[in-house]
């Protein structure tokens, strides 16, 4: 039977969190890219929510309104520079790397390059997870993507394999979560989301619900070198 993980995020387990991480302030330390994102932002509330401590990687100009009220660090740069990401990995000791990337109007290989970068930086450093969010398409998935829409996506999704074979290569431990539709970012979480490692689920799952689902791995041995589909089952699925 293929593992299903499945977190619930109650308000005694992150009251318990928040006491752990003020204990050990510098434990676990997370840098989040894309950070100030839809995605990433709700990944960074689930974050913040649980006590984690938090540096987000942001653009130079980059909007953080949805970040209003969050308490984290920052540093700036391109991801497309080398030398900004190694910066970034430098600038204190991190257990935990979290690529959340979106970007609508970059070329393809935005993907590839970014997670090379990360994943070279990541290890360089002594990082002990990368937790990158990709696509359902990319890998052994693209035998369930939608055929009509691969012409169109096929570009930015060999680009996102090739940088999850960054990332499974990089000597890492690593969790890569794929989705394959988000329904608009203002959806609410419905708290049925579900992390499966069938390659083969296809389905919806909002921004909202892959924060907590994020949170649920960071850290944790069971998600270790795992590739992940996130699928809601209670939500629609466009065709």
């Amino acid at each position: 039977m293929k593992h299903v993980f499945r977190i619930v995020l109650t308000a005694a387990l992150i009251a318990q969190a928040s006491i752990s991480w003020a204990q050990s302030p510098s434990k676990d330390a997370v840098l989040v890219f894309g950070g100030s994102g839809q995605l990433g932002s709700e990944i960074v509330k689930s974050l913040v929510a649980a006590g984690k401590p938090v540096t987000i990687f942001l653009r130079t100009g980059a909007e953080t309104s949805r970040l209003d009220g969050l308490k984290f660090s920052t540093v700036s740069g391109d991801v497309l520079k080398e030398d900004d990401v190694a910066a970034a990995f430098k600038s204190k000791p991190f257990t935990v790397a979290i690529d959340a990337l979106a970007r609508g109007d970059a070329d393809a290989s935005f993907y590839e390059i970014s997670e090379r970068y990360i994943s070279k930086w990541a290890k360089q450093t002594g990082v002990k997870q990368i937790i990158l969010h990709s696509s359902v398409g990319a890998g052994k998935s693209q035998a369930i993507y939608p055929a009509a829409m691969w012409p169109r996506m096929k570009d930015t999704l060999q680009a996102k394999e090739a940088g999850e074979k960054h990332v499974i290569n990089s000597g890492v431990g690593y969790t890569i979560i794929r989705n394959a539709q988000l329904p608009d970012s203002k959806t609410p979480a419905t708290g049925k989301a579900k992390l499966y490692e069938d390659e083969t689920k296809y389905g919806a799952v909002t921004r909202a619900d892959l924060g907590p689902l994020t949170l649920s791995c960071v850290g944790n041995t069971a998600c270790m070198n795992k590739i992940y589909h996130a699928v809601d089952e209670t939500l629609p699925v466009r065709r």
